[in-house]
């Protein structure tokens, strides 16, 4: 369940083939803070003291930990099933409400009862996703909510991205909004919202202000945006 992202261009090293501290640091920028901004939004409008945000494939640990800032009052939890993620999430981003373990949910339903949970880039990785949706709908608390960020396939550039990896023989795949939808569907929980999301890919580092308000209005076309973000509800 390892959440990444990477662009397997000639000459260029897979995201698959680096360390943690190196994935962690490629990550950085427009995109990164953005997905951050957003994940933050969605757990300062449900959490309450003493709540529990688990997110869904940690990876490095790094969204986790700056989500959990700014709640203290709040458990925040990672869980991933690549054990050197986990390893230097616990290292470098642990604090008293944050904690990372190596866990695969697909396989074992949670031991935790989470108001939000969310995952980043995830789920297009889970062979298993019925059974994950299943685990994570038992755990979430009746008024909570899972925001879930997927490769948006409808944007040229994301498709063909993750067609060459595929190809590549990397684990990567399409992501199928059906497929969550039905499985959502079946274990009681129904879509909040649908949205689509940024436009400038991960590899811009840096974008004027000017065109980050314009990539906020073009991004909502569905073929634009490079992600697509979903809000999951109990039914």
């Amino acid at each position: 369940m390892t959440a990444r992202a990477g662009h397997p261009h000639k000459g260029h090293r897979s995201h698959f083939e680096l360390s943690p501290a190196e994935y962690e640091a490629r990550r950085q920028g427009h995109l990164h803070d953005r997905r951050i901004a957003l994940v933050a939004g969605d757990v300062r409008s449900r959490v309450r003291p003493g709540d529990v945000v688990l997110e869904l494939g940690c990876g490095p640990g790094d969204v986790l930990a700056a989500v959990a800032v700014a709640h203290p009052g709040v458990r925040f939890l990672g869980v991933d099933v690549d054990a050197r993620m986990v390893v230097h999430a616990q290292s470098r981003h642990a604090a008293p409400n944050v904690d990372f373990r190596l866990q695969d949910l697909a396989e074992e339903p949670a031991d935790v009862q989470p108001r939000v949970v969310f995952a980043i880039d995830v789920l297009h990785h889970v062979r298993r996703l019925d059974a994950l949706v299943e685990h994570v709908s038992e755990a979430l608390l009746s008024d909570g909510m899972w925001t879930a960020i997927e490769p948006n396939s409808r944007n040229p550039y994301i498709w063909l991205h993750q067609e060459r990896m595929r190809r590549a023989g990397l684990d990567e795949t399409h992501f199928r909004p059906e497929e969550l939808e039905r499985a959502a569907a079946r274990h009681g929980l129904r879509v909040l919202g649908r949205t689509s999301a940024f436009l400038v890919p991960g590899f811009v580092r840096t974008v004027p202000p000017p065109v980050a308000r314009v990539e906020r209005r073009l991004e909502r076309v569905g073929s634009l945006g490079g992600s697509l973000v979903y809000r999951l509800v109990p039914a």
